[in-house]
């Protein structure tokens, strides 16, 4: 798929880890199964009721030529590309494991942001 092509080429340019990026290319296959066609932005939301949770709600967005609101969509496990991201944290260094809540967005051109909120 384009999306996976695209990824690997400027994955790298991002602000995330190595380990990260890589969470996020395996993550692009699954969210990248299911979109409408048109699609031009995918979004997964992680939010942990405490910081080191092993379990919390995920849930899929999509934005699409047609819908520049995203709304909800189901890629191909609604449990896999959120457990990818959790099981990343270990690979992460101490300072920044213990986030409460994650934000990845997948561009159409391949790009991706992934940002995590932590308790206060």
């Amino acid at each position: 798929m384009l999306l996976a092509a695209a990824l690997p080429a400027i994955g790298f340019a991002q602000t995330a880890s190595e380990s990260e990026t890589k969470a996020v290319l395996q993550i692009a296959e699954c969210l990248a199964d299911g979109p409408p066609q048109d699609w031009q932005q995918l979004f997964m939301v992680i939010e942990l009721p405490e910081a080191g949770s092993s379990s919390g709600r995920a849930r899929y967005l999509v934005s699409s030529d047609f819908a520049p609101d995203p709304v909800p969509y189901i890629p191909c496990d609604g449990k896999k590309p959120a457990q990818i991201l959790m099981d990343a944290r270990s690979e992460q260094p101490a300072e920044r494991r213990g986030w409460t809540g994650a934000r990845l967005v997948i561009h159409r051109s391949g790009r991706f942001d992934l940002n995590y909120d932590y308790p206060k």
